[in-house]
């Protein structure tokens, strides 16, 4: 009785090349999406998160008649008052006056997370008038924030607010490192919102082209108004 030996013969190298590219295509294609979704999220988080933080400012102003300055994020740790990146107002005790107007925003004085959804501490700056506090008179109703809202770095004409009391800025996905070269001076609209001036841009998410290579801005930016601010502490009786 003769049996006949069947060999079994295994994948050549090329076919399994094929079989490697088909499946990092369909994992390229499943990766997309979810690295898409995971972008939304954080978007949606942060700008929870800041809305978040425009409710703790008016909390706090109701409580001290004054918003908080911002914690310092540089220079020498001169006490409690006038320390860097502890997330605690820096102030001056005798003055009355914030140590800068632009640092870090104040997480740990207002009990906040001390970072965005990129785990970047968020930049504030405060009008000097509405942040001063005795033995300086705090604001009325009268007082009006100095900080502007633009639609692009140059800041014509319409702009969003030109009497915003406060601003919070996340740098968004990028982290304040823009990917265009050279940078800077490109992706002027996103260093308009690092530049410790009174001006911000804020508008919607774009991405450099060969048509708009300037273009790349992913910030994530609120304000508080002073009009709405000036409401609530009329309401709660702190206001005239």
């Amino acid at each position: 009785m003769r049996y006949k030996s069947h060999h079994l013969k295994g994948f050549t190298l090329i076919e399994m090349a094929v079989v490697l590219v088909i499946l990092a295509l369909l994992l390229g294609g499943l990766l997309l999406p979810l690295s898409a979704q995971l972008d939304q999220k954080n978007y949606t988080d942060t700008k929870r998160q800041l809305e978040s933080s425009m409710e703790a400012l008016m909390g706090y102003a109701i409580a001290n008649k004054h918003l908080p300055c911002p914690d310092k994020n540089a220079g020498a740790n001169n006490g409690p008052n006038d320390n860097p990146n502890d997330g605690i107002e820096d102030f001056d005790v005798v003055a009355g006056t914030c140590i800068t107007q632009e640092g870090n925003f104040p997480w740990a004085t207002l009990s906040l997370k001390d970072t965005d959804s990129w785990n970047q501490r968020l930049i504030y700056r405060a009008s000097a008038a509405f942040t001063v506090r005795a033995p300086i008179t705090t604001f009325g109703l009268a007082t009006n924030g100095v900080l502007r809202l633009c639609n692009e770095a140059a800041c014509n004409a319409p702009r969003l607010t030109d009497t915003a009391v406060a601003v919070i800025v996340s740098r968004g996905k990028n982290r304040g490192v823009c990917t265009t070269l050279p940078s800077p001076p490109a992706c002027v609209d996103e260093r308009e919102n690092d530049d410790a001036d009174n001006d911000f841009v804020s508008h919607e998410l774009r991405v450099s082209s060969v048509a708009s290579p300037n273009a790349e801005y992913d910030d994530v930016v609120a304000w508080l108004s002073s009009n709405i601010l000036v409401n609530r502490m009329v309401s709660a009786g702190q206001l005239p």
